[in-house]
């Protein structure tokens, strides 16, 4: 690719006290072989006290200050992708690191070659054996939660994946995956954050972008519903870490993201991992949940292909986040009840 025909791009990314993992995030897209003069990175803070302002400084990073009433991970990115001016805007957390120097242009080329393709992601989590348990398996299954993987809506491939598993009719490419997504939100997976690349423009125009209802899953399935369905999975990965030590940490983080983003008021939501008509598939994911059979058969598909012990974090993952969706729907419904 020439560099004069690269596209300009926006790094859209939300902070708050972000700096134990913002430098390595911006340093990764400052080190892109990519013109640096047609990337520009765009912070929305809610207010840190810590350092990560002065690594946005040190990055070069443009940073839109949030009121401190309004800070929120969603809105933050809302404010700061309203401000883009790139041809593309990448939705990038500061938990989210590019794994190699031409990752850029890999996820752009689709882009130059089909017009009408709305956005590129990765294939896949970035995996390592190194990398803590919980990072590991998450990276195995492509997931964040098991409710994805079970739901068929994960963004992700899992490890074990040779070919195209998740939603949406595929076509190989060679390089990547052209998808077609239908316009109904439950078959539309979460895709959309975790270094999406989208042309900023027609999302702009196709989608309700305003930073109150700017979650990017909500914003691609606006776009999908106005016609613009095609979708590239490059076959690469993100980085996607979790910094969390063990299990427990993980699930406590978990529980707070159920309660945030399930259980607040949805009428700015057009996209939900539980949608009317999804009550038989989560029924099934019950059953599966508390009976463990189905999540340890899945541990040992993935185990006999990649010997990692994380697969197994799978069969309590699922039964503790049962759990937490059942605890936090109890809990929900006598707060409003003796409301």
């Amino acid at each position: 690719m020439k560099k004069k025909k690269l596209p300009t791009i926006s790094i859209v990314t939300a902070t708050f006290n972000s700096g134990k993992m913002l430098g390595r995030c911006l340093r990764a897209v400052r080190e892109q072989d990519y013109p640096q003069n047609k990337i520009e990175i765009i912070l929305g803070d809610g207010g840190s006290t810590d350092n990560t302002l002065e690594i946005a400084k040190r990055y070069k990073a443009k940073v839109i200050n949030i009121p401190p009433k309004k800070q929120h991970a969603e809105y933050n990115r809302g404010v700061a992708f309203n401000q883009a001016r790139g041809e593309l805007a990448m939705i990038l957390d500061h938990d989210n690191f590019l794994p190699y120097k031409t990752w850029l242009k890999d996820m752009v080329k689709p882009l130059l070659e089909n017009p009408k393709m709305v956005a590129t992601e990765t294939c896949y989590y970035d995996y390592k054996r190194h990398y803590k348990l919980m990072d590991r398996f998450c990276a195995l299954f492509g997931i964040s939660e098991p409710i994805g993987f079970y739901l068929g809506k994960a963004d992700r491939l899992p490890q074990n994946a040779d070919t195209w598993v998740n939603l949406g009719e595929a076509t190989d490419k060679g390089d990547y995956y052209l998808v077609e997504f239908e316009s109904d939100p439950r078959r539309v997976p979460s895709i959309g954050t975790n270094a999406c690349l989208m042309r900023r423009k027609l999302v702009v125009e196709n989608a309700d972008v305003r930073p109150e209802y700017h979650y990017p899953i909500d914003v691609m399935v606006d776009v999908i519903k106005n016609g613009y369905n095609q979708f590239g999975f490059v076959k690469n990965s993100v980085i996607h870490l979790t910094n969390l030590s063990g299990f427990l940490p993980y699930i406590k983080r978990r529980k707070r993201f159920v309660e945030e983003y399930h259980f607040r008021d949805h009428s700015k939501r057009r996209w939900s991992a539980f949608m009317k008509g999804d009550e038989g598939k989560v029924i099934k994911y019950v059953f599966y949940s508390l009976t463990l059979v189905k999540p340890t058969w899945d541990a040992f598909r993935g185990y006999s292909k990649i010997r990692d012990i994380a697969w197994f974090v799978n069969p309590p993952m699922c039964l503790a986040t049962t759990l937490i969706y059942g605890y936090v729907t109890i809990k929900d419904f006598v707060t409003k009840f003796f409301k």
